[in-house]
């Protein structure tokens, strides 16, 4: 018995009904820096601080009263003054007629798994490059603020901040450098607040800030531009000198806005307005500025119009297999062509498709459309690949969004296997039971499931558990030169050993260098897609690639 315990990695020990040690394994000995039979008799008040040691006394008097199991995660300190995580399991100990006459536990390190969890956990909320809050974080801590707002009476102030002219950066100098001054701003950001006051980023090069405790709009203003003058300050990146300019929208509670979102969309709508005239400066909401919402309401009576007219096509990205450089897999990306607003890009018309719920009638015809392009490819003799399409959350919260699928699945008689379903996190944990059930419903019957963008929104663990899944994708942001970038490298890799413990899929997205490839293959990804191997093609395009694949399926 004693060479059994001895060869588990885990600490084992058993005790006397007065907590004094009657055996311990040698694993137990190692965590203190001791012989294991040194340890005989002693007490945990001999090996950790008094409050510990009280607490692990009072696990025991609590476990030999209620005679039953005791499983709890807690902090050990061991050899050094060293602390780390234990799974904790302790267990009543009887003599032959059945009397409690001590405890016997075991410990097992999970030290490692708690910091993926708190890794995951501060993603949820924090920005990977600058490390401000991002959008679930910007609003929660939005909501607090208002709340204090509320008590005092004060009002606060939201600025949407865009760097003017940021992409010249990125384009002509490269991401790495602009990175760098996306930094370089996130910290003079975070010099100008106070104790009551928050800042995130959005994505990109967009920014806000929220200030509590203010008296006025005019002080709000003089704040936003003293904001505005500290970020244009003259800033140095690689020995190189940059001078920028910045738009600023600002709204203020309870003038424009009495919730987060309100609040930032009045301040986005005031961005734009300073953007459209002229730069540099801040611009106040007010309801005067409907030119933005005039845009949104054009593009929605243009998307309304957009299926009859037959405006919309399909792209498709080839997903490719890390070990064989084979496709194994193609994701539907919908694109838009109109006749007055040219090729629109899918960041500007699909908020609006989802805020008039025309995204319902959008997202089936993209799913018809798929099925159809690949039973085409197929009847002409190349290989039925799994279809990737993104879905809308207004799709998958519809009532009778599976029987949609299955009775499109039917009609076209399309195999079920050859049809991904892209979620965002977000998607599934809005209204999680019913969407939980219509998932496994479709999942049931061969479709197959994927988070789409891992790690930008919730990132609850527990519904990696929960909900029907084959496949995590991971988002591009942490992809862009990873082999440069140790912070995005400790993501991935705990995303990865995340996706090892469910077993899922693992796709990584937005690959345009050979190194971040090869990164991406010593970590074991299986598939990745991105320019690098494939730019999205048009179905000719992607039927003459296939050609080149005939027979794999």
């Amino acid at each position: 018995m004693q060479a059994l315990m001895d060869s588990i990695p885990d600490l084992a020990w058993v005790k006397d009904t007065q907590g004094h040690f009657q055996f311990v394994n040698a694993h137990f000995g190692k965590a203190f820096g001791r012989q294991p039979q040194s340890l005989i008799g002693q007490t945990d008040y001999d090996l950790s601080s008094c409050g510990q040691a009280e607490a692990y006394l009072q696990d025991d008097r609590q476990v030999m009263d209620s005679g039953t199991l005791l499983r709890r995660e807690e902090i050990i300190t061991g050899e050094g003054g060293k602390i780390s995580w234990a799974e904790t399991i302790k267990v009543p100990v009887r003599d032959q007629q059945g009397r409690v006459v001590g405890t016997a536990g075991t410990a097992r390190d999970i030290t490692e798994r708690k910091a993926a969890e708190d890794l995951i956990r501060h993603l949820a909320m924090h920005d990977y490059l600058t490390d401000l809050l991002n959008r679930p974080g910007l609003e929660q801590s939005c909501q607090s603020i208002l709340q204090q707002a509320q008590t005092s009476g004060q009002g606060v102030a939201l600025f949407f901040i865009d760097l003017d002219n940021f992409k010249n950066i990125n384009d002509t100098l490269g991401h790495g450098v602009g990175d760098k001054v996306l930094q370089v701003v996130a910290e003079r950001l975070k010099g100008c607040l106070g104790a009551s006051d928050a800042v995130g980023r959005l994505g990109g090069d967009e920014f806000v800030v929220i200030l509590g405790g203010i008296a006025s709009r005019l002080a709000a203003i003089k704040q936003g531009n003293l904001l505005r003058r500290q970020l244009e300050q003259p800033l140095e990146v690689d020995g190189i000198g940059y001078e920028l300019t910045c738009s600023m929208g600002m709204s203020t509670y309870p003038e424009d806005g009495r919730d987060y979102h309100a609040l930032v969309r009045g301040a986005d709508i005031a961005m734009y307005h300073a953007k459209n005239h002229g730069k540099g400066h801040l611009a106040e909401f007010n309801a005067q500025l409907g030119a933005d919402s005039l845009r949104r309401m054009t593009m929605e009576r243009k998307l309304k119009e957009a299926i009859r007219r037959d405006e919309f096509f399909l792209n498709f990205q080839p997903q490719y297999d890390l070990a064989s450089r084979s496709i194994v897999g193609v994701e539907v990306l919908l694109r838009w062509q109109n006749e007055e607003l040219g090729l629109v890009p899918p960041g500007l018309f699909i908020p609006v498709a989802e805020q008039s719920r025309i995204i319902l009638d959008i997202g089936h015809w993209v799913l018809e459309q798929a099925m159809s392009q690949n039973l085409a490819w197929g009847r002409a003799g190349l290989p039925m690949l799994p279809m990737a399409v993104n879905l809308s959350a207004l799709q998958v919260h519809q009532h009778d969004f599976d029987e949609q699928v299955t009775n499109l699945l039917r009609q076209h008689a399309y195999p079920a296997d050859r049809l991904e379903l892209e979620l965002t996190e977000s998607v599934i944990m809005d209204n999680a039971i019913p969407v939980l059930r219509q998932l496994e419903q479709l999942r049931s019957s061969g479709v197959r499931i994927s988070i789409d963008d891992f790690g930008t929104g919730y990132s609850n663990l527990g519904y990696l558990s929960r909900f029907p899944l084959d496949v995590l994708k991971i988002d591009r942001s942490f992809i862009t030169h990873i082999h440069e970038q140790p912070q995005q490298q400790q993501i991935v890799q705990a995303i990865v050993q995340l996706a090892r413990a469910f077993d899922l899929q693992l796709v990584a997205e937005g690959v345009e260098q050979e190194a971040e490839l090869a990164f991406l293959s010593s970590l074991g990804v299986e598939r990745v897609q991105g320019y690098l191997l494939a730019r999205p093609l048009s179905a000719s395009q992607m039927a003459e690639l296939l050609g080149g694949q005939k027979g794999v399926a």
